[in-house]
């Protein structure tokens, strides 16, 4: 695996306390824990570091503080700088991989290595967090964070809307649907109940997304689905948010709907069946590029 790809083969479960097998201790494991802990005492003493030991076990530094910084809660989509390294000071995964810069994150979405750093600092910090042991007879990891800023799903939206779609007029309903016409027919037949329909679709997240592509090549990339689709107005078979943007459209009509997660997948997200990996992570809002091309 090479170095870069760290971060998407990690799903951070904090190992402090938790060398155990089947129950019981492992020895093994135990030691490594302990040479570990070690190591990291050696090097916050060598460096010269004033550290606080966290309660789950890490430690950490937040170095440029500002205490007016906004917190991020649960679902926020949270802006960082980061690098990761281990104790020699190789870096093994950054924020600055294909010149991107900052790194969208939605904090507390899924079990991530920055849940940790993220919980205590505030918009405008900077800290080092050094983990004894992050996988199960893993190696010290270091981490330096910069949290550049964190926006609720709405605060979001309405930033995305102002860069992306300067140019439309968006309608805001009362469940925070976002609705826009694209390319309009003011004569095509109205999509009421029970209306099969033909579409045409494009689905994206507010943020892009790291995958990897088939050359193992690392990527940067908002779009989960596209395609074309046979939908029934009113069936309620997809999330509510794309129900809502379809029923307001006609016959021959280009729109563009943008809605948070609580009419979207809310918690629970999407997740691929066959790899495990989230195509939708919990709580993102999505943006849905929809043609109704024909009624059936």
């Amino acid at each position: 695996m090479k170095k870069l790809f760290w971060l998407l083969a990690i799903s951070c479960a904090f190992l402090v306390t938790s060398c155990m097998s089947n129950g019981d201790p492992d020895p093994a494991a135990t030691e490594k824990l302990k040479q570990n802990e070690a190591a990291v005492k050696k090097y916050i003493t060598d460096n010269n570091l004033a550290v606080q030991q966290h309660a789950s076990g890490f430690y950490f530094q937040i170095n440029n503080s500002n205490p007016s910084g906004r917190v991020p809660v649960v679902g926020d989509l949270s802006s960082i700088n980061f690098v990761i390294k281990n104790l020699a000071g190789t870096i093994v995964d950054s924020s600055r991989v294909n010149q991107k810069i900052a790194y969208d994150y939605i904090f507390g979405a899924y079990n991530s290595v920055f849940n940790y750093p993220l919980s205590i600092m505030r918009v405008g910090d900077k800290g080092k967090f050094i983990f004894p042991q992050l996988q199960s007879n893993g190696d010290p990891v270091i981490i330096e964070i910069e949290l550049l800023n964190t926006l609720t799903e709405n605060e979001n939206i309405d930033k995305y809307i102002a860069t992306k779609y300067p140019q439309l007029s968006f309608t805001k309903t009362s469940t925070d649907l976002r609705f826009a016409v694209t390319s309009a027919n003011p004569t095509g037949e109205s999509l009421t109940a029970g209306k099969k329909v033909s579409l045409k679709y494009t689905g994206k997240l507010l943020f892009e997304m790291r995958k990897v592509d088939a050359n193992s090549k690392l990527y940067y990339d908002a779009q989960f689905d596209a395609g074309t689709m046979d939908f029934t107005v009113g069936a309620n078979l997809t999330v509510r948010g794309f129900e809502e943007g379809v029923a307001r459209m006609k016959v021959g009509e280009k729109a563009v709907f943008i809605f948070p997660s609580n009419i979207g997948y809310s918690s629970s997200g999407r997740v691929n069946q066959t790899t495990g990996v989230y195509v939708i992570p919990p709580y993102s809002s999505l943006q849905f590029e929809v043609e109704v091309v024909s009624v059936k």
